[in-house]
Formats: structure tokens, sequence, C-alpha cells
């Protein structure tokens, strides 16, 4: 289960590389800085799981503790720069969430 999830991690990261590569050729910077951040954020979340799922007394619920503190982290940033009318990172912070939130989606739920 933990495999096939770190091989979707590894799938959306190599394909958003692709998306950047194209959307670059097109000279859409804006659009292919965009993607870099979700890439980043599944990048970030398969570190992540790498680490602490093998660690002794870690494992699953360390990864999720994990992903809630970005959420947390992440969904301050958003509100801090809602307040400023900061509309880059705006746009920064809803695209972070959304590709934590498809991580989380995918993460593997225990068996019953």
């Amino acid at each position: 289960m933990m495999n096939d999830f770190i091989g979707y991690l590894t799938g959306q990261i190599e394909a958003g590389r692709k998306d950047i590569a194209a959307l670059e050729k097109e000279g859409r910077k804006d659009d292919a800085d965009f993607v870099k951040v979700r890439v980043n954020i599944y990048d970030i979340c398969k570190t992540v799981t790498n680490a602490l799922i093998s660690r002794p007394g870690a494992g699953e619920e360390a990864v999720k503790a994990q992903f809630a503190r970005f959420r947390t982290e992440w969904g301050a940033a958003l509100e801090k720069a809602k307040e400023h009318d900061d509309a880059r990172n705006i746009v920064i912070g809803e695209t972070k969430l959304e590709a934590l939130e498809d991580v989380i989606a995918h993460f593997p739920k225990e068996e019953k």
C-alpha cells in the first residue's frame, strides 16, 4: 500500500516536470512557476513519507501528523496573504493546499 502511495507521488512529480518543460517551452513562465509549486509539494510529501515511514516509533501516524502540520502552517500563510491582498502568495498558498489535499486523499487508509 505504501509503495502505491510513493508511486503515486513519483508519478505526480514526473508529470509535473513534463508540464513545466512544456509551459516553459511555450514561454508561459508564470504558469510553469505554479506547477513547480505543486511538484515541490509532492516532492516534500514524498521525502517526509520516506523519512518517517521506516523510522522506529514513527510510521503512518507520524506521516499523517506531519501532513496536518503542513495544512495548519500553509493555511495560516494563506490567510496572511489574503489579509495583505497579496495575489501571488494567495495563489501559491491555494496551490500548496490543493496539492496537499490531493496527497492526503491518496494516503493509504488503514486496513480494518
